[in-house]
């Protein structure tokens, strides 16, 4: 069955605390700033007087002894040096050839990852709190042992939604860019998550074996679709409902990063 989780409630779960030799942050950051009227890739936009790459590095660098960026090859070499300035050796870069989606940027990036955990943060998400982050990776590495732990929100007006079943095991994942109807309260990702690394692995080959994982409109490889695979296995995946709205909201649009602002989350 399975898991969910809130704050209270969960402490038998957690480790002790993070350990960062254990974890590797995978940043898919091949992202342009277009809609963003950004003339460099998205990661290197600034948010409150520091770009997005300084705040995830800022973020993570505390729980992580290694980083992996998925770069786009026009984007390679301009935040590739950036990346060398805020993390030196523990800094390192896969490069995404074609767009073919988050799924194939996730795969792209964990052939680099050495550890035994693997955190996943999409390169637009700067609002995540340390203490949120912190969270799941105890949970990760503690008694339970899942395969896998998403932070999760329950929201209005939503743009991922995960579908249950009546055990609460997801079944599916409603995507408003695939066209997908969502309902007008949903819950949804964070644009985080946490896994062990072996296990992910096996799971992203039954992703790309899984022609249903291929966006309706887009026709990129997603990578939410994983999350069912998971939970598809009992104990494997815990879902912590942690979050806030504020911490959900990516860097789409000058609008998002204004309205981050305004609620003090950057």
């Amino acid at each position: 069955m399975a898991r969910i989780v809130e704050h209270s409630g969960a402490e038998d779960l957690l480790d002790g605390k993070v350990n960062p030799a254990l974890w590797t942050a995978l940043i898919p950051a091949a992202g342009r700033g277009t809609r963003l009227g950004f003339d460099k890739p998205k990661i290197l936009f600034p948010v409150g007087g520091s770009t997005i790459l300084e705040r995830l590095t800022g973020l993570l660098a505390p729980f992580c002894a290694q980083f992996v960026f998925v770069l786009s090859p026009e984007g390679a070499p301009v935040v590739e040096p950036e990346i060398q300035k805020l993390l030196r050796e523990r800094g390192g870069t896969a490069i995404q050839e074609n767009p073919l989606g988050m799924g194939d940027a996730v795969d792209c990036g964990l052939a680099y990852v050495r550890t035994r955990n693997v955190a996943i943060v999409w390169g637009d998400q700067c609002a995540l709190r340390p203490s949120s982050v912190e969270f799941c990776m105890r949970l990760l590495q503690g008694a339970a042992r899942p395969s896998a732990v998403c932070p999760t929100v329950v929201r209005q007006r939503p743009y991922i939604h995960f579908e249950r079943d009546t055990s609460g095991v997801i079944t599916r994942v409603l995507q408003q860019r695939e066209g997908d109807a969502l309902p007008s309260e949903g819950e949804s990702d964070s644009g985080v998550f946490f896994f062990r690394t072996d296990a992910l692995k096996g799971y992203m080959a039954d992703l790309f074996r899984n022609e249903g994982t291929i966006g309706r409109l887009t026709g990129e490889l997603n990578f939410l679709p994983v999350l069912p695979l998971v939970d598809a296995k009992p104990g494997q995946l815990i879902t912590a409902r942690i979050m806030t709205e504020e911490e959900s909201v990516g860097v789409n649009s000058r609008q998002d990063a204004l309205y981050l602002a305004e609620k003090g989350s950057v």
